[in-house]
């Protein structure tokens, strides 16, 4: 069997990337920091789990699984959320869920395996920049307007052209949207599971 002090450290790790159902610090804590911690709580906390599960967990078949269910559960609550902060922090557990899994496939030794680990590290680099931009953008709003409620933020753009510009090239981004960062990213993490008929 597997060491009980591998398991732990997996369990450790897989907190720290807020995979469901130990994800509920994430969409706690980012609505309630400051808008410049938001900003560097996305580039720093989940992203070295990514990192220390690439350097101690390559290839564990269960971090497919998890990183699947986490793209799934994280925009399917990322959709029902009224409030921009706590949308944008569901959406980090979606986008952590392609790094997840792109760890898990990444089997050292297969060109499948360098793929998934080489997306896995590009999609967290390419996280970092969009996800501070859409934060960064979200802090703009709610320090204009005093509110954070969707429902409440109609035709913002006509008021902020340039923040709704440049949120829009993170949502883009978000979105793999061709020719934006995340676009290369997310396809090498799909195409390395076309790789492994995953």
């Amino acid at each position: 069997g597997i060491p009980l002090a591998s398991v732990l450290i997996l369990l450790a790790f897989v907190i720290n990337a807020a995979v469901p159902p130990l994800h509920a610090w994430l969409s706690d804590s980012y609505p309630e920091a400051t808008v410049t911690g938001a900003v560097f709580l996305t580039a720093f906390t989940t992203k070295s789990a990514i990192y220390v599960l690439i350097r101690g967990f390559p290839g564990a078949e269960i971090l497919v699984w998890s990183g699947a269910i986490m793209a799934v559960y994280g925009v399917v609550f990322a959709v029902l959320e009224n409030d921009i902060r706590r949308l944008l922090a569901y959406h980090i557990i979606s986008q952590v869920g392609y790094m997840v899994a792109g760890v898990g496939m990444g089997v050292m030794g297969t060109a499948a395996g360098e793929m998934a680990i080489n997306g896995a590290i590009a999609h967290a680099f390419c996280h970092i920049l969009y996800k501070a931009l859409l934060f960064m953008g979200a802090g703009a709003v709610l320090e204009v307007t005093g509110r954070s409620k969707l429902t409440e933020l109609g035709g913002l753009y006509r008021y902020m052209p340039i923040t709704f510009h440049l949120y829009m090239v993170g949502a883009y981004s978000i979105s793999g949207f061709p020719l934006f960062n995340g676009f290369v990213s997310k396809t090498m993490v799909v195409q390395a599971s076309a790789m492994s008929h995953l």
